[in-house]
């Protein structure tokens, strides 16, 4: 064990080009894990800012404009945009989150009707476990409800917090684009001239991230729209809302997928029942994912991400354990700076004598 453990340091760790990058790698991740809080908003602004710099890029190459004049114009797009979605879009999800709320009680007191019903026509369920099972239900329920309440009274105070990350976000991302030049030669300041390692890494990690963020929210846009024009078109409640969970599903590869399907069915089933419109909902929902899954994600990630669907879960759990909601949501964009580097770190020719 110690052989190997020796090995492995004289392989990846004693080359100062080795010791420079691991240095720095180990800087950021405590900064990022003490200061989290305070970190979130730059990391979304820079996520907002990758997304936004594909197009700056576009633009300026299609009509020979200078790049300060392509991102005032992606930039102002972008706010246009952001404001039509918050002025729109939220309201309009408000109304189905209020009117799904407001319909819980009508779709419990089924399910209660449907457990003792079931309870009363087969052996496998007594009506002691419908009890059970019921009284569990009302206690999560009663839970879920406390927790609300007390989240909103905490989070009251943190209203001008929020409101100013609203205001610094937008701000922070239009820097990033403008003097995106500025920032990265001042950021290649920290990383040492000769050695290269440091910068390769840095400008190998700006790609693949950069990639990855553009085609994220490709793959989010498409899933949106479509299960929610197919959930309009079959006259299912709440389409906009169950069609925006099932876009930000596809954040959390695998896992999304199983948690949004949930909600759909419960929504459905207590709409229609088991009828011929419940299996078309379901069909529709599965055959959008099967679609996401084998066609649009194979030919978005093509180069973005070279991960293995076990490497991703465990991100997920690994992120999620260490920073909560927040470490879900980046998982995967850590994933692949984890998986980039390893990809190009240099491994010293051992001498066998």
């Amino acid at each position: 064990m110690f052989k190997f453990f020796k090995e492995w340091y004289e392989s990846h760790l004693t080359d100062p080009n080795q010791v420079a990058l691991a240095l720095i790698i180990i800087s950021i991740t405590l900064i990022t894990y003490i200061l989290l809080s305070t970190v979130v908003p730059i990391l979304v602004a820079i996520i907002l800012a990758y997304m936004l710099d594909g197009l700056v890029v576009t633009v300026t190459d299609k009509y020979k404009i200078k790049r300060s004049s392509s991102v005032l114009v992606v930039y102002s797009s972008f706010i246009a945009v952001s404001l039509a979605t918050v002025l729109v879009l939220v309201p309009l999800m408000l109304n189905q989150i209020s009117l799904f709320i407001k319909s819980l009680p009508r779709m419990l007191e089924r399910g209660k009707e449907l457990l003792y019903s079931s309870s009363d026509s087969n052996s496998f369920i007594t009506s002691e476990q419908s009890s059970n099972i019921i009284s569990a239900i009302n206690a999560e329920i009663s839970s879920i409800g406390s927790s609300i309440i007390s989240y909103s009274l905490s989070s009251a105070g943190s209203l001008i917090e929020t409101a100013v990350y609203f205001l610094i976000v937008p701000i922070i991302i239009f820097f990033l684009l403008y003097d995106k030049t500025q920032i990265n030669e001042w950021f290649k300041k920290f990383f040492p001239e000769k050695l290269d390692l440091s910068r390769r890494a840095y400008a190998e990690l700006d790609l693949k991230i950069g990639n990855y963020i553009r085609c994220k929210l490709i793959e989010i846009i498409i899933v949106w729209i479509s299960s929610t024009i197919f959930f309009a078109l079959l006259g299912l409640n709440y389409s906009l809302l169950l069609g925006f969970l099932c876009g930000i599903s596809v954040i959390i590869p695998y896992v999304g997928a199983i948690a949004v399907t949930i909600p759909i069915v419960v929504v459905a089933y207590f709409q229609w029942g088991t009828s011929s419109e419940f299996w078309y909902v379901l069909i529709a929902h599965i055959l959008i994912q099967v679609i996401d899954g084998n066609v649009v994600v194979p030919i978005l990630f093509s180069d973005a991400v070279n991960l293995h669907p076990l490497a991703i879960l465990i991100a997920i759990l690994f992120f999620g354990t260490i920073w909560g909601i927040w470490g879900v949501f980046f998982a995967i964009p850590l994933a692949v700076l984890l998986n980039t580097l390893l990809n190009i770190w240099p491994r010293n020719e051992l001498s066998h004598e």
